[in-house]
């Protein structure tokens, strides 16, 4: 006869994904082991970064998606998605850029919202001046704190003392080439007479220059006018010439140079400002011995051709006598 039956060992179904997500989530907020669904006892801890980490990895290879893919498609390098993937805290950037990099990453992956909330430092934001937890702190070109390893300090001085050594170098050839000179400009003297226009420091540079300097004072101008009217030499200034013509006349006006100026049919009285050396011709001639031209406000001669000069044509050398043979 046989005996009782034993007892029937008791087995559980496998937790559905759902509730191992569920569990990954608590587990990663609370940073403590929970104990697992069907379990007898508790699992030894796991880093909430670690978990994420893997949460990434699945959801990414369950798309059929690549490293360079998933960075292409979210516009995250692929040094940070590396990094969160494999669980490289030293390689993350600050939590501020990851509190906007974890949801992005949610979205595309079709994960449920807070699945990546491991990755992120216990305490939300870092302290000010705290360092980075890891076991190893690794030297990272691309990184922004690669300057916070000894590697990077040590990169950045020698960067330096060499641009320091480039710059003396430079500075050297240009004193040798005489283009930079070692002592400074001097000041101006204290003494040094102020609101003085540049043209008088460029006539005390070049003394040759002074007769412009008396010529700008006037003294040329007024030295040709005393000439002038002492009778030594003409009057070149610009003059006022005034016609009287009792009918109908034809003026031709020719200077020292240009174009001679011709007016018909002109009568009464005419003012015209000349600059001389002039010929005046008019056509019918006046009366001889009227007033008709004026140069200055005095009569002006006629020549012997009938033309008004100013100034007049000097006289014509008289023919030198041969001597009469005894």
């Amino acid at each position: 006869m046989a005996g009782p039956p034993g007892p029937v060992p008791l087995s559980l179904p496998p937790p559905p994904p759902a509730l191992r997500q569920l569990v990954g989530r608590l587990r990663g907020r609370f940073g403590r082991a929970l104990p697992a669904a069907g379990g007898h006892g508790t699992s030894p801890p796991q880093d909430p970064l670690q978990a994420a980490g893997q949460t990434l990895r699945e959801a990414r290879e369950a798309r059929g998606l690549g490293l360079r893919d998933l960075a292409h498609a979210t516009r995250i390098s692929t040094t940070v998605l590396e990094a969160l993937e494999k669980g490289w805290r030293d390689r993350l950037p600050e939590a501020a850029y990851l509190r906007t990099m974890l949801p992005l990453l949610e979205q595309y992956l079709l994960l449920p919202g807070g699945s990546l909330e491991g990755a992120l430092p216990p305490g939300g934001l870092r302290a000010p001046g705290s360092r980075r937890s890891g076991p190893v702190r690794r030297f990272n070109p691309a990184s922004i704190d690669a300057l916070g390893t000894w590697t990077g300090s040590l990169l950045y001085a020698g960067l330096t003392v060499a641009l320091i050594h480039l710059l003396n170098l430079q500075q050297q050839r240009l004193a040798a080439a005489g283009l930079l000179s070692s002592r400074p400009i001097p000041p101006l003297p204290a003494q040094a007479p102020a609101g003085k226009e540049p043209e008088t420091a460029v006539l005390r540079a070049f003394p040759e220059l002074r007769p412009l300097e008396r010529a700008d004072a006037g003294q040329a101008l007024a030295r040709l006018r005393r000439e002038g009217a002492g009778g030594q030499r003409p009057d070149l200034s610009l003059g006022t010439l005034e016609l009287t013509l009792e009918r109908p006349t034809r003026l031709r006006l020719a200077g020292a140079t240009g174009a001679p100026t011709v007016l018909a049919n002109l009568e009464g009285r005419l003012t015209l400002p000349v600059l001389p050396p002039f010929r005046l011709s008019l056509e019918p001639a006046p009366p001889a011995g009227s007033a008709a031209v004026r140069w200055r406000g005095a009569p002006l001669a006629a020549g012997r051709d009938g033309s008004w000069r100013y100034p007049p044509a000097p006289p014509a050398p008289r023919p030198k006598r041969e001597a009469i043979a005894p």
